[in-house]
């Protein structure tokens, strides 16, 4: 979830009274935009317990994006109330869609502004001829990493008829650099574990705070309960997909060592 635009140290956001202060490595938090799971970089008000992620309290009133190129996304935030009365699910990720979130109000287009983050092409090492493209049709309904079940947005290759889980593009390039590493160069180099991810309205709080807390770090968040946090997967596996373009510019020529290799 890379950006151009210069960083901001404290920002005033429409969902909160006070300024918030850019937080690193802060650990586990729910954010108090979207209500999904965060980890490391926060914009944080140290008083009122509240978070919101990098990109939730620096992201645009307004979007064009190629998931829904039809027409531009509001940014809209809705209180606990107007929740219980009108659920509404993240076309991308299919998680229920609360407090701060991109909409179409006319077509009924919902998105989570951490979902909006996901790259439109990836490339795929075991899949080395073309880019992937995100997108909610595919030619197959089978994912050809783990052979499951496709029922959601996922990465696909047209001219080839291939579909990926989201979730299953990164694990697979990391199998196949791995792999790469222990024929080509003996055993594998140290793998690398993401300890941290940099990852006009009247103010309120609408009621919302942080619930559970997860110990363990030096600077500990709160969070739903441990595991079971909502975003939870969409967060990991933009994660991945980021490291992942700096992995695949060395996994890409690897490939072609690997030829070389037999």
């Amino acid at each position: 979830m890379s950006s151009s635009r210069p960083e901001q140290l404290v920002v005033q956001h429409f969902t909160h009274i006070h300024p918030l202060t850019k937080v690193d490595g802060y650990g586990e938090f729910t954010c108090d935009g979207c209500k999904t799971y965060g980890f490391g970089k926060t914009y944080r008000c140290t008083r009122c317990d509240y978070n919101l992620h990098d990109h939730c309290a620096t992201c645009p009133s307004t979007l064009a994006t190629f998931m829904h190129p039809q027409h531009e996304l509001r940014l809209v935030f809705r209180g606990p109330e107007h929740t219980h009365q009108n659920k509404r699910m993240c076309d991308i990720c299919d998680e229920s869609a609360e407090g701060l979130y991109y909409q179409c109000e006319p077509c009924g287009f919902d998105v989570h502004p951490l979902c909006t983050q996901l790259p439109q092409h990836v490339r795929h090492v075991p899949h080395p001829a073309h880019l992937l493209e995100l997108s909610q049709w595919g030619a197959s309904s089978i994912c050809m990493v783990c052979r499951g079940a496709i029922r959601s947005w996922r990465y696909k290759c047209g001219p080839c008829g291939l579909d990926v889980h989201m979730e299953c593009i990164s694990s697979s390039a990391s199998v196949a650099a791995t792999k790469i590493q222990q024929r080509c160069f003996g055993s594998p180099q140290p793998q690398f574990y993401h300890s941290e991810y940099y990852y006009h309205h009247a103010y309120y709080n609408h009621g919302y705070t942080n619930q559970g807390q997860v110990h363990g770090y030096a600077n500990q968040g709160q969070v739903q309960e441990p595991g079971r946090s909502k975003g939870r997967k969409m967060f990991s596996i933009l994660m991945d997909l980021t490291v992942g373009v700096v992995c695949n510019i060395i996994a890409g020529p690897a490939v072609e060592v690997l030829n070389g290799c037999f």
